[in-house]
């Protein structure tokens, strides 16, 4: 996954909660979401990078599972 820009990007509108919210927002402010080195970016970025962050851990998780299940399966 490219975190820089190189990939193109679809807007979706996401719903979280106010404590979410807040937590993202205290994320941010305490610099524990990482920013590419030399830059900052603008709030609503780094919310977005966080979440495509989480959408990608999720995704390789997926396909280490279904690995781990075909692994199963052969034996």
């Amino acid at each position: 996954m490219d975190m820089f820009g190189k990939v193109g990007l679809v807007e979706i509108p996401v719903l979280i909660a106010p404590d979410q919210k807040a937590w993202l927002d205290r994320m941010i402010k305490e610099n524990k979401i990482a920013i590419p080195p030399g830059g900052t970016l603008e709030k609503g970025s780094l919310y977005s990078m966080f979440i495509r962050m989480l959408l990608h851990n999720a995704m390789e998780e997926q396909k280490r599972q279904e690995a781990l299940d075909a692994e199963d399966e052969d034996e």
